[in-house]
């Protein structure tokens, strides 16, 4: 791709072009100048900790063709000259939109050529996102497409057609290159469809930014990342971005544009229908808005209507009820939460125009998520649980999940939390996540939680508060050190107990200073049930 066929899908660009540059061939495109070859387009963005521009000499140096940034080139033409080489430079508004619209150029705009759907929220993103691939999954059966032509991104990993692909130890939403890459080897394996988990920071970060979106849909907003965002009020503008994002997208023949939305959830349904009024008003799409939640919860309409809700020891059934008719759902996922989750994606899928029978197939058959609600089991009298609950939010749904199966054999019983609370973030949530479990479990057990460069037991201490407000000394414990913490749960655990480590989930990583060391609570769940066992 030359450097004009990249100037025109950049129209906000400025461009600064040596003679006969814009003929220049970009070979691919990267925001790190480590990984410049001779024919890279670099990318300068501006960090949290660092500034792409400072290191545009560098790139220059290893052969960048060209480079973007955001600064006047009047601030940074020492760097763009640099190493004896002069290049052409691209000044745009936001060198990560840029980026991403760059990646998506030179992958071919995969996304235009899938139908793509979008899922944010604060809580239920990722596994929101594997139920309704597998409900995708299940209507391609029917078809002539590959078996299981659908794709996936999550903060867990991502899939194509079923096969694992790996995303790193401790992520969120994978930067641009890396999503316009997923998407182009989905495209090339025959995919149908695409469903892209969608953070807060991936949205404000511009890392879905050319992705073209066809249905958007929110599980919950509460209380997160406002350490990241500032006020509330700028992380609801970020999850909302996805929703600004479908009067963007290209057109699709034959795929409906939806947006899928909590009817139940008051930290997001207003606040995304006033989003979706704005962009409306200026847009000639039409965007259908459709909502969901259970029958009698709220004040707002549904679309979608929970009803009938059994909880069993083996699945939780419903039915569902929305502008087609009813029909029911069984699910192997347990709690309230998760009755959400699926009717979220449900609807998601209603709105792309699935049928309800591959809905009903996908909802049952869905694989178990990695480190939600997890069960790990090595023989034990009792219940031991990963899950990945690190808000105040989550952490109370998934205590209230658990507490109807404590003593479910007849036996007493208690339920007993380890949890921590990262460094560097959210600060205010390690007092309230406190309250949540003195009022809720029977036992606390405090520990690590990637602390960063913050003093753990300040960190400890700030749960604590929290917990002392429930609970007096005798239910709750501080151990730092999480291995530690976790088999201590498990050691005093007996017949008829639910012990469950919160807040790692899947992550397979802790961080320690600035160091991100290999850990998994599912493998020191797993490893502390064997002592004990033994």
């Amino acid at each position: 791709m030359t450097l004009q066929e990249l100037l025109d899908i950049l129209p906000e660009a400025e461009a600064t072009f040596p003679k006969n540059a814009s003929s220049i061939v970009v070979q691919d495109v990267t925001a790190d100048s480590r990984r410049v070859r001779p024919g890279s387009l670099f990318v300068a963005v501006s960090g949290v900790h660092n500034d792409g521009h400072r290191f545009i000499s560098a790139a220059i140096a290893q052969g960048a063709a060209a480079v973007i940034g955001e600064r006047p080139l009047s601030e940074i033409d020492v760097e763009v000259n640099g190493a004896g080489r002069t290049v052409p430079y691209l000044r745009v508004r936001n060198s990560r939109r840029a980026l991403a619209f760059v990646c998506a150029a030179l992958q071919g705009f995969p996304s235009r050529r899938l139908a793509v759907v979008g899922v944010t929220g604060t809580d239920g993103k990722t596994t929101t996102s594997t139920i309704l691939e597998s409900i995708l999954r299940a209507a391609t059966a029917t078809t002539n497409a590959p078996t299981g032509a659908v794709g996936v991104i999550t903060t867990v990993g991502a899939r194509i057609c079923g096969e694992e692909i790996d995303t790193g130890l401790h992520v969120t939403t994978p930067d641009a290159p890396e999503v316009q890459r997923f998407l182009r080897a989905m495209v090339d394996a025959g995919c149908c469809y695409a469903v892209v988990e969608s953070t807060s920071h991936g949205l404000h970060q511009q890392r879905v930014a050319a992705v073209d979106f066809d249905v958007a849909a929110v599980t919950n907003i509460t209380h997160e990342h406002l350490d990241y965002h500032g006020s509330r009020e700028a992380y609801v503008a970020a999850k909302a971005l996805l929703f600004r994002a479908l009067f963007a997208s290209s057109p699709k023949p034959g795929v409906p544009r939806a947006a899928v939305l909590n009817a139940d959830d008051a930290g997001s349904y207003d606040a995304l229908r006033a989003a979706l009024a704005e962009e409306m008003e200026s847009s000639r799409l039409d965007v259908a808005i459709r909502s969901y939640g259970i029958a009698g919860r709220s004040q707002n309409s549904l679309d979608v209507a929970v009803e009938n809700i059994a909880y069993d020891a083996d699945a939780t059934r419903f039915d569902l009820r929305w502008w087609g008719g009813r029909f029911s759902i069984e699910s192997p996922l347990i709690g309230e939460f998760n009755v959400y989750n699926a009717a979220c994606a449900a609807t998601a899928a209603l709105a792309l125009g699935i049928a309800p029978s591959a809905v009903q197939r996908g909802v049952k058959e869905m694989s178990p998520v990695p480190g939600r609600m997890e069960r790990i089991d090595a023989g034990q009298p009792f219940l031991a649980i990963v899950d990945f609950a690190h808000t105040p939010v989550s952490l109370e749904r998934a205590l209230t999940t658990l507490r109807p199966l404590v003593g479910r054999n007849g036996e007493g019983g208690r339920l007993i939390a380890i949890f921590g609370s990262a460094g560097l973030r959210d600060r205010e949530k390690r007092y309230l996540m406190g309250r949540v479990s003195g009022r809720l479990a029977d036992y606390t057990i405090i520990t690590a939680e990637d602390p960063r460069t913050e003093d753990l037991g300040e960190i400890c201490r700030e749960i604590e508060r929290g917990v002392r407000e429930f609970a007096g000394p005798d239910r709750y414990v501080i151990i730092p050190d999480r291995s530690e913490a976790i088999q201590a749960g498990v050691d005093m655990a007996q017949p008829g107990d639910v012990v469950a480590a919160f807040g790692k989930g899947h992550e397979r990583s802790m961080c320690f200073g600035e160091i991100e060391y290999p850990w998994s609570d599912r493998e020191a769940m797993r490893t502390a049930l064997q002592r004990r066992v033994r």
